[in-house]
């Protein structure tokens, strides 16, 4: 008689066990590859930069050009970030100017564009024999920005910190009609 009460029992632990393992197995899965994080895509649009030659790199003045960073959020969780700043590099070494990089959020799977100022320093490329050079014969610029973002993501009411590096690389050809190209990457890192 025990045996009878005892086998709807063992038939119903092994269908809920084999339910239990399959969902965690599913779970697994997507958290590995469809959940799994992505690094955002970033790309720089010097909208404003101004004309900006030969005489502005002699002058010592400070340049100021507007800018809009793109960031494209793959993931399916949301990033919240405080402000930071970006520094601007020449030859890895010789800072040159910074961006202020406002706080902000960028929602899951969206794009957002942040609107900035970069603030360059000629003085300090004058410093640099090889940045005069580069600057008066070819016409171009290479610099090189990066930061760094420390904050938060968020999936499904989950807080996780996270932080953000980004560098780009910037050409600022010089001329009449100056423009500015950028190639960047980025990578996500879970604290």
């Amino acid at each position: 008689m025990e045996t009878k009460r005892r086998k709807p029992l063992l038939i119903c632990s092994i269908a809920t066990a084999t339910v239990v393992a399959i969902a965690i197995l599913v779970a697994i899965t997507l958290a590995f590859t469809v959940f799994k994080p992505r690094d955002p895509a970033v790309k720089i649009y010097l909208v404003g930069l101004r004309k900006l030659g030969a005489d502005d790199l002699l002058s010592g003045r400070n340049v100021t050009t507007d800018m809009v960073i793109g960031i494209s959020n793959q993931n399916y969780a949301g990033f919240k970030y405080a402000n930071a700043t970006s520094l601007v590099t020449y030859s890895d070494d010789l800072v040159v100017g910074e961006v202020p990089v406002p706080g902000g959020e960028i929602r899951a799977r969206s794009d957002v564009n942040v609107t900035t100022s970069a603030v360059l320093i000629p003085a300090k490329l004058m410093k640099s024999r090889a940045a005069l050079e580069e600057a008066l014969v070819s016409k171009a610029l290479k610099l090189k920005a990066a930061v760094m973002l420390h904050g938060t993501s968020s999936f499904c009411g989950v807080k996780v910190k996270t932080s953000v590096y980004t560098e780009c690389h910037l050409t600022v050809v010089l001329g009449k009609v100056p423009r500015g190209e950028s190639w960047c990457w980025s990578k996500l890192k879970i604290n």
